[in-house]
């Protein structure tokens, strides 16, 4: 203990002796309060902490917190990813996130702070989950699904991930690829009782989605070829706008309105479709 006192006691004298040689260049806003400018810049860190990186590292972290907490000043954002990191410190990256997307709504810069973690830590799933979420609450979906990807491949990382993958996908709009990857999850033996149950049904919600979505555009197709909507499904398959006759999860036939051209499913009543 009286050795790692000393240790801890030596990286704070020799980072405040390294302080000229290493800060940031000075606000031309005087007013503003640059207290982040003065910590050491990570390419002299194995320097000025005599091969102690990580500790000193650390060390900032645990001051950051209450920096960033400190509602009171105007500035408490400025030059979070200049923060030292423990290259191997989740929660670091995690919390730099965070700051800089919630509190300074910044999700590019949460977004760079998260990808330079995973790149450092390839073999975490937690950062590209993270990353994955900032993205979903965002409504960018297409970038959800692929942090969820990169982590849900990632040894370790638990089934619920490959469910906001298959999630994220579905609600960018891409019903067919979010089908197969919700059919990719009911079928692997390896899953979870409760994500092959929750799979299930997402597999049977898209199958009907994708149907009904198939009939209503081809009935649109014939109504624009002859002025009128078909009498029938039976018409479409006739005319060749649709490569059979659709069934339902459950085998059955689904209802059509000649009058609209709309089609329904006991199926999707159930489901709810979106």
């Amino acid at each position: 203990m009286t050795r790692i006192v000393a240790i801890t006691a030596l990286l704070i004298g020799v980072a405040a002796a390294a302080v000229g040689a290493v800060s940031l260049h000075r606000s031309k806003d005087d007013s503003v309060d640059n207290d982040l400018l003065y910590l050491p810049n990570g390419r002299y860190l194995k320097v000025a902490s005599l091969g102690h990186s990580a500790l000193a590292a650390d060390l900032v972290y645990l001051w950051s917190i209450q920096h960033y907490s400190d509602y009171e000043r105007a500035d408490r954002f400025q030059y979070v990813e200049h923060v030292l990191l423990d290259p191997g410190f989740i929660d670091a990256y995690s919390l730099g996130a965070m700051i800089l997307s919630v509190e300074a709504h910044d999700l590019d810069g949460a977004l760079r702070l998260l990808d330079l973690g995973i790149e450092r830590n390839p073999d975490d799933w937690i950062l590209p989950y993270i990353a994955g979420w900032e993205c979903f609450l965002a409504g960018k979906f297409g970038q959800a699904s692929a942090y969820f990807a990169q982590a849900s491949e990632i040894p370790g990382a638990p089934d619920l991930i490959a469910r906001n993958r298959a999630g994220a996908v579905a609600r960018s709009g891409d019903i067919h690829e979010a089908y197969r990857l919700w059919r990719e999850l009911y079928l692997d033996p390896e899953m979870d009782d409760t994500t092959r149950a929750i799979a299930e049904r997402q597999v049977r919600e898209l199958h009907v989605r994708i149907d009904l979505q198939e009939i209503r555009t081809a009935a649109a197709a014939y109504r624009s070829r002859y002025e009128h909507w078909p009498a029938g499904i039976d018409a479409l398959v006739a005319e060749g706008l649709l490569p059979g006759m659709p069934r339902d999860p459950d085998g059955r036939a689904y209802t059509y309105n000649p009058a609209t051209g709309d089609a329904d499913s006991p199926a999707d009543r159930i489901l709810g479709e979106r």
